[in-house]
C-alpha cells in the first residue's frame, strides 16, 4: 500500500508518528528516573547472602526487612533523620520569610539603579561555588563557637541567593493594584507584605520551599565540615559512614537511602499542585 505525500493518509500517518514519539520520549525519561529507585528498593530487601554473592540481582530471592530493622535499632539513623529534619525545616521556614521580603523589596525598587546593582551582586553570588565561601564561613562559625550545634548547621545556609532571585521574578506577575489599594487604606509596608504579598505568593513560595528543603536535606559537604560527633550528623554524612574502602554493607546502605528519600517524596506529593503553579509564576511581566 502506497501513501501519497500530501494526501489525507500521509497526514494521518504523520500525526500518528508524532503522537507516538511524543509519548515514547516521556516514557523513556520516566523509566530512566524510576529504575534507579527500583534497584535501590530491591537491594534494600535483598538477603545479605545474595547481596555479597551477586549485588546485580534485581529480584530478591529471599526478601527481608532485616536491614531496615537493623539500621533503625543499631545505628544513629533516627537521630540523623531528626537532625536533618530540624535543619531542613528551620532553614526553609526562616529562609522563606527572608527571601520573600528581599524579593519584594528588590521588586518595588527595581527602577533604582543602586538597588539593581545590589541585586546584580546577588545574582553574582549564584555563580560562586559553595566551596569558595566554605572556609570563611567555617572560620566565622568557629569564632561563634557554633561547631557541632544547630546554629552552625542552620544559619550559614540561609544565605541562598537563588531564593531571592526566584521570588523577585515571581513578583512580575503580582497584581500591584492590590498593593496600591492597601497603601490608600493606610496599611504600612510591613503590613502589606505580611497581609497581602505573602499569601498571594504562596505557589512561588512552595517552589522555593521545596527547593530549599531538598537542598538542605541532601547537603553533605557543609554538615561534614561543621560537625564532628555522631549525635550532630545529618543523613548524608551518616550514610557515608556505612561505606569504606574495604567493605560496604550494601543492604544497610540501600535501606538508609530509601529512608532518606521518604521526606522529600512526601513533601513533593503534598504540594505538587502548588509546585506546578509556582513554576509558571513570573512568566508574564507587566
Amino acid at each position: 500500500m502506497k501513501v501519497i505525500v500530501g494526501s489525507p493518509g500521509a497526514e494521518k500517518l504523520k500525526r500518528r508518528v508524532s503522537t507516538t514519539v511524543v509519548h515514547i520520549i516521556p516514557l523513556v525519561v520516566a523509566l530512566g528516573v524510576i529504575l534507579p529507585f527500583g534497584y535501590v528498593l530491591l537491594m534494600s530487601i535483598q538477603h545479605v547472602y545474595y547481596l555479597h554473592g551477586d549485588p546485580r540481582l534485581w529480584i530478591p530471592r529471599i526478601p527481608t526487612i532485616d536491614t531496615y530493622t537493623y539500621i533503625i535499632t543499631n545505628t544513629g539513623m533516627v537521630r540523623w533523620m531528626i537532625n536533618s529534619l530540624i535543619v531542613a525545616i528551620s532553614v526553609t521556614a526562616i529562609g522563606l520569610f527572608i527571601y520573600s521580603a528581599a524579593g519584594y523589596a528588590f521588586y518595588i525598587n527595581r527602577r533604582n539603579k543602586y538597588i539593581n546593582g545590589l541585586f546584580g551582586l546577588i545574582l553574582f553570588g549564584i555563580m560562586v561555588p559553595k566551596a569558595v565561601t566554605m572556609i570563611p564561613a567555617f572560620i566565622i562559625v568557629r569564632e561563634f563557637h557554633w561547631t557541632n550545634t544547630y546554629f552552625g548547621l542552620i544559619v550559614p545556609p540561609l544565605a541562598i541567593p537563588v531564593g531571592v532571585f526566584l521570588i523577585r521574578q515571581a513578583m512580575f506577575s503580582f497584581p500591584m493594584d492590590i498593593v496600591d489599594s492597601a497603601r490608600i487604606d493606610g496599611c504600612s509596608e510591613l503590613g502589606i507584605f505580611i497581609r497581602v504579598v505573602f499569601p498571594v505568593l504562596r505557589p512561588s513560595l512552595v517552589v522555593v520551599g521545596i527547593y530549599t528543603f531538598m537542598e538542605q536535606w541532601r547537603e553533605f559537604l557543609w554538615p561534614l565540615v561543621v560537625t564532628t560527633t555522631q549525635e550532630m550528623k545529618t543523613i548524608p554524612v551518616g550514610l557515608s559512614t556505612f561505606s569504606s574502602e574495604f567493605r560496604t554493607d550494601w543492604g544497610i546502605f540501600m535501606a538508609g537511602v530509601m529512608l532518606a528519600i521518604i521526606p522529600g517524596l512526601v513533601a513533593f506529593l503534598l504540594f505538587q499542585q502548588q509546585f506546578i503553579k509556582g513554576l509558571t509564576a513570573g512568566a508574564l511581566k507587566e
